[in-house]
């Protein structure tokens, strides 16, 4: 072997093998270890400030916090840069670049500050791939990451519930809104894993319960739902996957049509099924594009009952508007904030927002990036990222940024303990020569 060769240790055996040389694995865990420890404590230092202007109404104070996690994000990458960069990385930069390019073209004020918030989430995807940390559950330290998450939420539900929708059915603790609270607990989900008591991972699926129906977040708990039901049915034998499979796409099939024939009345008065009421009787007069009086509505069946078909109404002018623009407006966009100054309020739907602000170009980048991070997620983690991803059909996500930035970076960790290919033998990465030692 040549003075410059370097030698690849079997898969199975990370570690030292077996011509004295410490394996990538060794290292990468060793730094991985450190980087977790620089974003455990970044976070908390965030969330310190976040809860300090959630009591003193200083919201600027947030600011200050993401600021503080985009430059040890950045640190950290500094010394990771010889990973090779991926088809993610490559595809959240170019959004950004997209992006920037608008803001630059527009010469707006108002379209900076969302410039800055969806750059920083850009970045974020692309420091993500670059850091290759390892799982977020198999961290030594991941507990400082449960317990800042446990606190923020024990805060919300008991001491500081914040304001209230809904009659006082709904709170939002020290968030803005019910349905940024309802992500905080998917975070849970990321830090722990089979290894770990039944109780420990148990008590995360619960939180998650509770805080959901504490926010009383409809699209939430349906996500959650249908994202828990397909973790639950892969991890069934091919046989009985199939045919969980097939019962849960029937219970679907029977669940819409006694909808559409409106058995709904039968189940118990609750906000979802006063929603799907609304949504059954006014969906024709929305799909036609005429007006749905959606207060009065909940004057007549309370608070927030009439919200699904309000976002079916604005779903539509949404659309209208993007395809009245010019060609060049529907290939990159009008601009990032353009659906809150042209359409007067966000389109409660992350995907039409994208389509709208970044176009058909930038839109078509960043779900590339989007798939592509849950489909090479690991296994155990990859419902989480459906989650979102379901959740986002009725709401913006993506302007919570200490949320899913921490989101984003526990859903790309352990991606680079994959081989390269099914028939490839050889890790992402080559072992590296112990210090002291000629390769």
């Amino acid at each position: 072997m040549t003075e410059n060769t370097v030698s690849t240790p079997d898969i199975q055996a990370p570690g030292r093998d077996t011509s004295g040389r410490v394996s990538i694995w060794q290292l990468w865990s060793a730094k991985g270890e450190t980087i977790w420890t620089w974003i455990a404590w970044a976070f908390a230092a965030y969330w310190i400030l976040f809860t300090a202007g959630a009591f003193l109404n200083r919201r600027g104070l947030n600011e200050l916090g993401g600021a503080l996690i985009l430059c040890i994000l950045v640190w950290a990458v500094v010394d990771r840069l010889w990973v090779r960069v991926d088809a993610v990385s490559i595809a959240s930069m170019a959004t950004l670049s997209l992006s920037l390019l608008q803001v630059i073209w527009s010469r707006e004020p108002e379209s900076v500050g969302s410039f800055i918030k969806y750059a920083s989430l850009c970045l974020v995807m692309a420091l993500s791939r670059l850091l290759r940390l390892p799982a977020a559950s198999s961290f030594k330290t991941r507990w400082a990451l449960a317990a800042q998450t446990l606190i923020i939420l024990i805060i919300s539900l008991t001491i500081f519930r914040g304001g209230s929708w809904d009659g006082n059915t709904r709170h939002s603790g020290l968030f803005p809104n019910p349905n940024n609270l309802a992500l905080i607990p998917l975070l849970l989900l990321f830090l722990v894993n089979r290894n770990d008591r039944l109780i420990i991972r148990i008590g995360a699926h619960a939180m998650v319960v509770v805080v959901l129906a504490f926010s009383g977040t409809s699209g939430a708990m349906v996500a959650y739902a249908i994202g828990l039901t397909v973790h639950l049915i892969s991890g069934l034998s091919r046989n009985a996957r199939f045919l969980a499979t097939w019962l849960a796409v029937f219970g679907c099939v029977v669940a819409i049509t006694l909808v559409a024939v409106g058995a709904d009345q039968f189940l118990p008065d609750t906000r979802l099924t006063k929603q799907v009421s609304v949504m059954r009787t006014q969906f024709t007069t929305v799909f036609e594009g005429g007006d749905v009086a959606y207060y009065a509505q909940e004057k007549v069946l309370g608070s927030g009952s009439a919200s699904a078909v309000w976002r079916l109404m604005h779903w539509r002018r949404t659309l209208g508007v993007y395809s009245e623009g010019t060609v060049v407006q529907e290939l990159i966009g009008f601009g990032p904030g353009s659906s809150v100054s042209i359409l007067g309020v966000l389109p409660h739907n992350e995907y039409l927002r994208l389509l709208f602000e970044e176009g058909i170009v930038g839109f078509s980048l960043f779900m590339f990036a989007w798939y592509r991070m849950i489909t090479t997620a690991p296994l155990g983690v990859r419902y989480v990222g459906l989650i979102l991803a379901i959740y986002s059909f009725s709401e913006n996500n993506l302007d919570n940024f200490p949320f899913m930035s921490l989101f984003i970076l526990c859903l790309s960790a352990g991606v680079a303990t994959k081989p390269l290919g099914p028939r490839s033998g050889r890790m992402l990465e080559p072992a590296w020569p112990a210090a002291g030692q000629r390769a």
